[in-house]
């Protein structure tokens, strides 16, 4: 499981148009944050897709360390990693404005990105934005990582522990 989050992290991170299932799930989390922020005015609105695609993963990781399964949360930094690498693109794209858009919404779909940044007169710095952004999501991939391995470690140094008749029966 370990390796297969690593391979799919690492095509995202270097290929924007790699789709895998973490990809479709991250797609209808951004889309449901622009309704989610919708009442907030439309620069939220704009900025609730993204928002919510980096805060569902982080919630996700909070989730599962309530619960204390650790390896949840390298699978939820892994989809971080995912995530980032995927807004990444599209911040990369501001200028450009050649990537596909989705809308949810009736009418043309506006560039999140290229609507925020010349908001705020840095249309200029998509790039390095998008550099910033997958510079994240690689720390987030080696955290994914190195807690995955680490946790894998330490299982596999533990005794095995036998089960009880009791529990290979199903009875109590």
């Amino acid at each position: 499981m370990l390796a297969y989050l690593a391979y799919v992290s690492c095509r995202t991170l270097t290929d924007y148009e790699y789709w895998n299932i973490f990809a479709g799930i991250t797609l209808v989390v951004h889309e449901s944050g622009h309704v989610i922020f919708s009442p907030f005015g439309e620069l939220l609105e704009a900025a609730g897709g993204s928002i919510m695609q980096i805060a569902t993963p982080l919630i996700a990781a909070y989730l599962f360390l309530r619960q204390r399964e650790y390896f949840g949360i390298s699978v939820a930094l892994a989809w971080l990693s995912m995530s980032l690498g995927n807004l990444a693109a599209y911040v990369g794209d501001a200028r450009s404005q050649d990537l596909p858009l989705v809308s949810m919404g009736s009418g043309d779909p506006i560039h999140d990105w290229h609507f925020i940044l010349g908001r705020f007169g840095m249309l200029g710095d998509d790039h390095s934005l998008a550099r910033f952004t997958l510079f994240l999501g690689a720390l987030s991939l080696i955290g994914a990582v190195a807690l995955g391995a680490w946790l894998c470690a330490a299982m596999r140094s533990l005794p095995a522990k036998q089960p009880s008749v009791d529990e290979v029966l199903g009875s109590e």
